[in-house]
Order: C-alpha cells, then sequence, then structure tokens
C-alpha cells in the first residue's frame, strides 16, 4: 500500500510538472549581441540582442552605459537603412536596460539598425534628431 502511494504520488509531481512546462511554451531563442556605437554622446556604448520568445513574438535586450543624465529620456527606436523611417519601441530604464517587445507587423529586414536617442518630456513622440548611439540589430 505504501508504495503505490508513493508510486501514485510521484506519478502526480511529474505530470504536474510537465504539464506546467507545456504551459510555459518553447523557450526563448537569443540571437548574437551586436554592438551600439555612439554618435552624439561620446564614450557611449551599448549592445542590443534580438529574442524569438514565441513563433510570433520578438523582443530586443538594449543596454546602453555611459549616457549622460538627461531631464527628458532615452528612446529605443527600430531604424531602416536611409534613417528615415523609424518606429518607437520604448523607453530605457534608469539604468540604461530595456527589454522591449516588437510589433509583429515589423518587417526586421526593412528596420535592420536600432537607434537610442535622448528625447525631452514635452509631449512630442517623434525622434528628436539627437542619437546617443546606433548599430545593426543583427549580424
Amino acid at each position: 500500500m505504501i508504495l503505490a502511494t508513493t508510486a501514485l504520488a510521484a506519478a502526480t509531481m511529474f505530470g504536474a510538472l510537465a504539464t506546467a512546462r507545456l504551459a510555459a511554451g518553447p523557450p526563448s531563442v537569443a540571437g548574437p549581441v551586436s554592438r551600439l556605437a555612439p554618435l552624439g554622446v561620446p564614450g557611449a556604448a551599448g549592445t542590443v540582442r534580438l529574442v524569438r520568445v514565441s513563433a510570433t513574438d520578438r523582443e530586443v535586450e538594449v543596454t546602453v552605459a555611459w549616457l549622460p543624465p538627461t531631464d527628458g529620456y532615452y528612446e529605443v527606436w527600430l531604424m531602416d537603412q536611409s534613417h528615415s523611417r523609424l518606429v518607437p519601441l520604448g523607453a530605457l530604464r534608469a539604468d540604461g536596460t530595456a527589454t522591449l517587445p516588437i510589433p509583429p507587423q515589423i518587417d526586421l529586414g526593412a528596420y535592420p539598425l536600432l537607434d537610442v536617442s535622448v528625447q525631452a518630456c514635452n509631449g512630442n513622440p517623434a525622434h528628436s534628431g539627437v542619437s546617443s548611439v546606433r548599430g545593426r540589430l543583427y549580424g
């Protein structure tokens, strides 16, 4: 009886763990880390990594160091090769990091660059024209 109870408990625990693992979905797949080079801020540098969270969901992990303090904030953008089309992704945290989702309809082949700009808190959502760091999103 004790052996049967122990076997039942173990089977129940195994089943619960397997169910929890399946519910969590497939693991994320992170791409290689790419460098972000300084533009308007000498000495600033950073990295970006594209992460595939699921079959349809992607996000970027961004880290930027040596940014000067600002009264505004630092915004992360996807940018096309001509630097004329941009997609805002979100703001860096105070520590210079962010994990931001990429809208599913965005073709990363059309937006291969990542740009971080300094933005004023003035209600204008457009790129300020003052980039701090920039680099290729992948490769």
